[in-house]
């Protein structure tokens, strides 16, 4: 009799009831819908938290699983970020605008409203005309759309190329951090049409709609936990069954698998435009929650940041990707927003601004040599160890059935 999904991975019942008390704990304890113990930056923390738990886990599948080390995912989640950015911007310009126009003794027409906002947006890089990458950021769903084609067609056309010329291994992760590289430096012009090095700012404010900051918050802090949640059904079913077994084949030996009859670029290419498309929506509730996104967000050392938020985790569990991109983005905003006390020495004091990157690479290596498996695979170490008690041939089923990956 065949099982159904959710008997094969109970992982994800079980993530999905941690998630729910935890979205509960915080809904109860925060200053707009509780009882005010969480501040309201602590609220647009722990909802950034959740958006990078979602490319973290992204991340896992096509590395983790697939064996593809992209250096260049992060790219995909701030094209998520500028696309819900242009119409929060654009609208919210809209609106101061067309309030500040209205005491005109004549009503101002089309052209010259567009005109106004142009030369908002834009006069900080010496322009006013709307660019041509912006002639839909008036349009909410459109905008939406974008979050997922435009980081989909992105993956696709670059995955295609790539794994069609069966590149593999480290210069494959060369390519994904050159693209990286490239958006990052042209987005950085003036001439982007996303106002080069300012970026996008003002994002936290919804336009239309009079609430506060305690409210807007709490509302993307529920968007971005129900978006893991479903983020991480979506890739329990992909890295499942036959298809997962597929994926993780062609990561332990991709020649073997092309032997047998799979076509493994299509395998790849579909894991890796999937993928992009999650990081496009982690991006766009990320970068509403920061308030502010510019292309320093894009640069190439952000995705391997990316990559050692895995690596902590346990590469090649979803549950693994969570537990380290929550453990270093909570560690990140303790020690760089200065809640960490420094440390004076006589000789010298260690301020720990300075010296978290330091602390994060040191504890990248160690786990690299010392527990390769990351955090995630003391859980699968203790799960084989209580089945090990089973007896001698049940234990050693149970033990072969929960090896890590």
């Amino acid at each position: 009799m065949t099982k159904s999904f959710l008997a094969t991975n109970r992982s994800v019942l079980v993530f999905l009831l941690v998630l729910s008390l935890f979205t509960l704990a915080v809904t109860v304890m925060a200053e707009a819908t509780g009882y005010g113990l969480i501040s309201t930056s602590f609220v647009k923390t722990l909802g950034k938290t959740l958006c990078l738990c979602l490319i973290a886990i992204a991340m896992d599948v096509v590395w983790g699983y697939c064996g593809i080390l992209s250096l260049g995912h992060f790219a995909f989640f701030g094209i998520g970020g500028y696309a819900i950015g242009m119409w929060l911007m654009y609208a919210r310009t809209e609106e101061i605008v067309a309030g500040s126009l209205a005491n005109q003794p004549l009503p101002a027409t089309a052209q010259e409203l567009s005109d106004a906002i142009g030369t908002q947006i834009f006069g900080v890089v010496g322009s006013s005309d709307f660019p041509l990458i912006w002639s839909f950021a008036h349009s909410l769903p459109l905008q939406l759309l974008a979050i997922l084609i435009v980081p989909g067609l992105l993956a696709l056309v670059f995955g295609w190329l790539a794994f069609r010329s069966r590149v593999t291994g480290v210069y494959l992760s060369i390519l994904t951090q050159a693209m990286t590289l490239a958006l990052s430096l042209y987005l950085f012009q003036n001439d982007s049409g996303l106002r080069g090095n300012n970026g996008l700012s003002g994002l936290q404010n919804i336009p239309g709609v009079s609430v506060s900051q305690d409210d807007v918050s709490i509302w993307f802090f529920w968007a971005s936990a129900v978006a893991l949640g479903l983020g991480y059904v979506l890739f329990a079913f992909v890295t499942s069954g036959k298809m997962g077994s597929v994926i993780r084949a062609i990561r332990d030996d991709e020649a073997r698998v092309r032997f047998l009859g799979y076509h493994v670029e299509s395998y790849k290419l579909f894991v890796f435009t999937i993928t992009a498309m999650v990081a496009g929506i982690a991006g766009a509730l990320y970068y509403p929650q920061a308030g502010i996104i510019n292309p320093a967000e894009i640069a190439p050392i952000a995705s391997i940041y990316l990559a050692v938020w895995v690596a902590i985790g346990g590469r090649g569990r979803l549950y693994g990707a969570v537990i380290g991109a929550t453990l270093v983005s909570l560690l990140s905003s303790w020690f760089t927003g200065g809640s960490a006390p420094a440390i004076n020495l006589g000789f010298y004091k260690i301020v720990w601004t300075d010296w978290w990157l330091v602390l994060l690479g040191l504890s990248f290596v160690a786990v690299t040599l010392f527990f390769p498996q990351g955090i995630g695979g003391l859980f699968d170490f203790v799960a084989v160890k209580r089945n090990s008690d089973y007896g001698p041939s049940e234990g050693a089923w149970r033990a072969e059935e929960g090896k890590p990956e």
